[in-house]
């Protein structure tokens, strides 16, 4: 166990090729494949509410901005930093759509069109910065400061909507709390994060926080289901 500092990247030799960092790759592709398994799910709901719509292209952005992220590690002999950038503006993308999935439920007309406009001058600002971040500071050095933005964005986004909306709902919806419990998984990947806590070498704090996200995913689909079944129950009594 290392606190405080990273492992050495592993390097692996497959078919002639110089690969770097299988196990985030590994645990990338993971996030891939569960986020489009909940997306071909969700397919599957026939409720006419846009809410499910945008979760769905949430999953699909999501999960392929992951397996592009994992192929960004993969590959970074070969690739560099551009190999790494798309992956940060998917995520940003993906961010909005959990956004306008949670806004577009909520009740009040006037209030549910300002916190749209909100979500989209975030979007725009949050491109705009990931993208200035890629123009004017040095990634060579250190590529994470590219995820600041990303990172930011996604934070403020997923606790402004889970949390607080989600919070909201579940007083009437009791299955939203998964939402709002989801964004809690925050916390454990945050302090993974922070305080560089790699379990071992083929585990570090990149893993860690892919496996709560993969938990948060099963959350989050736990809450959208909750939901289709309230409307299919609130259909049947009218």
């Amino acid at each position: 166990m290392l606190i405080g500092e990273d492992y050495p990247k592993i390097e692996l030799e497959f078919i002639g090729l110089d690969l770097l960092e299988p196990n985030a790759f590994i645990g990338d592709t993971l996030i891939f494949i569960f986020a489009i398994f909940f997306a071909y799910r969700l397919s599957k709901i026939k409720q006419p509410s846009a809410f499910f719509k945008y979760w769905r292209y949430f999953f699909i952005i999501f999960g392929i901005g992951f397996f592009l992220g994992g192929l960004g590690h993969l590959l970074y002999n070969y690739w560099g930093i551009p190999g790494k950038t798309p992956s940060w503006y998917l995520g940003i993308i993906a961010v909005f759509f959990v956004e306008k999935a949670m806004i577009s439920i909520y009740p009040n007309d006037k209030y549910r069109k300002i916190f749209l406009s909100i979500s989209k001058v975030k979007l725009i600002l949050a491109i705009a910065g990931a993208l200035a971040v890629s123009l004017f500071v040095d990634l060579e050095s250190d590529y994470t400061q590219g995820m600041k933005v990303p990172t930011i964005n996604s934070t403020l986004g997923l606790v402004s909507t889970l949390g607080v909306l989600g919070f909201i709902y579940a007083r009437k919806i009791r299955g939203f709390r998964y939402f709002w419990i989801s964004v809690l998984i925050l916390i454990p990947a945050a302090i993974f994060q922070a305080i560089k806590l790699n379990l071992h070498q083929w585990f570090d704090k990149n893993d860690a926080s892919h496996l709560l996200l993969i938990f948060g995913l099963f959350l989050y689909y736990a809450g959208i289901r909750s939901y289709a079944n309230y409307l299919e129950k609130t259909s049947e009594n009218v």
